[in-house]
């Protein structure tokens, strides 16, 4: 999706396709409010809030998480919105030209539930600093081994 240079990632057209296909979600799903994220190169990272408002059964307004079953994918899931986004990002890069066969995904994504400003703040935090890690990072091809540096 493009390069580290220094601490800032430089996005390739792929990437950009990436970046804008993220940042369209609430265009779709319009509970969902975008937070930090980053196009890597080779994976992104982001956080995405789910703002649902469903009144309970005293008229007051209640938050709530929606499931998704086998077969049976709800609009407001986290699982039907990242399909969703992954479908149209990899549909404009085949469109545009970059790319002509292949995945341009992993399989599969990562999930977890940020419970307190805490758990936000610790994860924001490591989104934003992902770049300056970037040559440690696991999911770097270039990586030096920490072995092969002694």
């Amino acid at each position: 999706f493009g390069q580290i240079h220094g601490n800032d990632t430089v996005q390739s057209g792929i990437g950009e396709i990436v970046r804008t296909c993220w940042i369209e979600i609430p265009q779709h799903f319009p509970e969902i409010k975008i937070e930090a994220y980053v196009v890597m190169p080779n994976h992104m990272h982001g956080i995405l809030t789910i703002h649902s408002k469903l009144a309970d059964r005293n008229g007051q307004d209640k938050s709530t998480g929606v499931t998704e079953l086998f077969g049976k994918p709800s609009p407001r899931s986290i699982p039907t919105i990242i399909r969703s986004f992954k479908v149209a990002a990899s549909k404009r890069v085949r469109e545009s030209g970059l790319a002509i066969s292949g995945s341009i995904w992993q399989r599969g994504y990562f999930e977890h539930v940020l419970r307190n400003t805490r758990e936000y703040v610790e994860v924001t935090n490591y989104i934003l600093l992902n770049p300056v890690r970037w040559a440690d990072d696991e999911e770097n091809p270039d990586r030096k081994s920490s072995a092969a540096n002694l």
